[in-house]
């Protein structure tokens, strides 16, 4: 999107061709050039068991149909040496998968008797949609509470009763354990998510689901 480029840009401006801090690291990983690989999304841990300097990078790529996967090992090797250009040379760094969260949304919203029940439906999930076409970040929280902002603001829609936000497993999905209930913070703002982990509507065609009252 154009805010993320606008991002990339000012954090490619700062790292001066050198990887001190964790943006830094998570710059040059951006910066990678495409002949050896093209990854999505990428965060940076200090490895707690480590004594020294040891940096877990968490990677993920997005596939041809536009969803998450995990990188391959010739991306990753690929990327390993890019990095070893611009690390601090006592650090460390260890290239690892990130955890796929696949989650769908349920929602119920109050319709206005000037549109069709149809429309109203039909306009919360193109809202919704367009909201959720960019891909989460490495362990950025889930907002309940932009959901409810979204729908409110969907043409022909009084309020929104409900939302409910549902772990997507199966076949087509990551099967990754994860309870949504535990992670969800006390008021149902948001739902947590570990730093090594992130969130996807797959299927937005059939995981954003809802009705009109």
């Amino acid at each position: 999107t154009t805010d993320e480029i606008r991002r990339r840009v000012v954090d490619t401006y700062a790292v001066q061709n050198r990887a001190v801090t964790k943006q830094d690291y998570i710059t040059m990983v951006n910066m990678m050039p495409p002949q050896l690989g093209a990854i999505k999304r990428s965060n940076v841990l200090q490895d707690s068991d480590s004594f020294k300097r040891n940096l877990n990078l968490y990677v993920i790529s997005e596939g041809s149909g536009g969803t998450l996967t995990r990188t391959n090992r010739v991306v990753k090797d690929n990327l390993k040496l890019w990095l070893s250009n611009y690390k601090m040379i006592n650090d460390t760094i260890d290239i690892l998968d990130t955890k796929i969260i696949n989650i769908g949304i349920d929602f119920l919203v109050q319709g206005s008797l000037s549109f069709s029940k149809e429309q109203i439906l039909n306009n919360c999930i193109l809202a919704l949609m367009r909201q959720y076409k960019t891909h989460f970040e490495i362990g950025e929280s889930f907002s309940i509470s932009r959901v409810y902002q979204i729908l409110n603001s969907a043409p022909g829609v009084v309020d929104t009763l409900d939302v409910n936000i549902t772990q997507k497993v199966g076949s087509l999905y990551s099967n990754v354990p994860f309870n949504i209930k535990d992670n969800m913070e006390a008021s149902g703002r948001y739902i947590a998510i570990p730093d090594d982990s992130i969130f996807e509507i797959k299927y937005k065609k059939d995981d954003i689901k809802g009705a009109v009252k």
